[in-house]
């Protein structure tokens, strides 16, 4: 083989290779700013969504975020960086099914103790900012509006928890219980929280999702980055999320709200789904649901 050959075939491989790693950054990109895939492990949202479905979410419906996070694809392996979002189409509305980051917990005498807050859920967005929520006999009032259960949602009315059943863990503390909870007042930017009149755990909840540091403080205040307030102005929209399958959810009635700067994006539809009991992998193929493949996510 010639030299100038040699050269040639060294051009082609090269010239392939290119082609390759643009087709990986642009899959990657693409990834993290406007459509990615996930599976469902849970049944917190039977039978919406069902353990085995595989769903697409779209990422750029409430505005397209830069990547938060670099290192090594489909790992757990890389550190976070700031990330900026773009204005987006529309923002989180009661009803939609939404795909966010688990709110990391770490408000006092939490009684569930840590969970990974790279984790992605998926929930249904109950109520937003400024809204009233109430929870009556598994019945949902947002803002005095029954919000009725979804039509593949579950939620049985014959084992109801008292009204006057003070749940452990339930969040913030004197809420009620999963069955009968609140009212709620949901915090939306701009609002004040004044910490002699709002719900301690929740104000404590809402600062430590945006970023500061807080600590008790004297009666009627709290420590915020180190200086004692008695107030606090909220600095991004926050939101109650629960699953459809409203008596086996862990969702925001337990853990808390969901910041602005936790949302990821919108459930679609669904592409793939099998029984995700069988545990063999190749089995499994033969248990594949077609019919719940390409069905939208409402």
């Amino acid at each position: 083989m010639s030299e100038k050959e040699k050269q040639a075939k060294r051009s082609k491989k090269s010239s392939a290779f290119r082609g390759l790693l643009h087709i990986i950054v642009s899959v990657l990109i693409l990834r993290a700013t406007v459509i990615e895939a996930y599976n469902v492990p849970t049944g917190s949202m039977e039978t919406t969504i069902r353990i085995g479905d595989f769903i697409l979410g779209n990422k750029f419906i409430y505005g397209i975020r830069t990547p938060d996070w670099i290192g090594i694809p489909w790992t757990n392996f890389g550190f976070s960086v700031p990330y900026y979002r773009l204005p987006g189409f529309e923002e989180p509305k009661t009803g939609d099914v939404v795909i966010f980051r688990y709110p990391n917990d770490r408000w006092p005498a939490s009684q569930i103790g840590p969970l990974d807050p790279s984790l992605n859920y998926i929930k249904r967005c109950i109520a937003g900012p400024g809204q009233i929520l109430e929870i009556i006999e598994k019945d949902v009032y947002v803002d005095g509006v029954l919000f009725p259960l979804p039509e593949h949602g579950r939620a049985s009315k014959l084992n109801l928890y008292d009204a006057s059943y003070q749940e452990r863990m339930i969040f913030p503390r004197g809420m009620g219980n999963r069955d009968n909870f609140g009212p709620l007042t949901i915090p939306a930017e701009g609002d004040t929280l004044v910490f002699g009149r709002d719900n301690l755990d929740m104000s404590f909840n809402v600062i430590s999702l945006e970023g500061h540091d807080v600590t008790p403080g004297l009666a009627g205040e709290l420590k915020i980055d180190g200086v004692s307030t008695d107030h606090y102005v909220c600095e991004q929209n926050h939101y109650f999320m629960m699953g459809d399958n409203r008596d086996n959810s862990h969702d925001s009635r337990y853990w808390g709200l969901v910041p602005e700067s936790n949302i990821i994006g919108e459930a679609l539809l669904t592409y793939l789904s099998w029984e995700q009991t069988e545990p063999n992998l190749l089995k499994r193929i033969f248990k594949i649901r077609p019919g719940r493949m390409f069905r939208l996510i409402d």
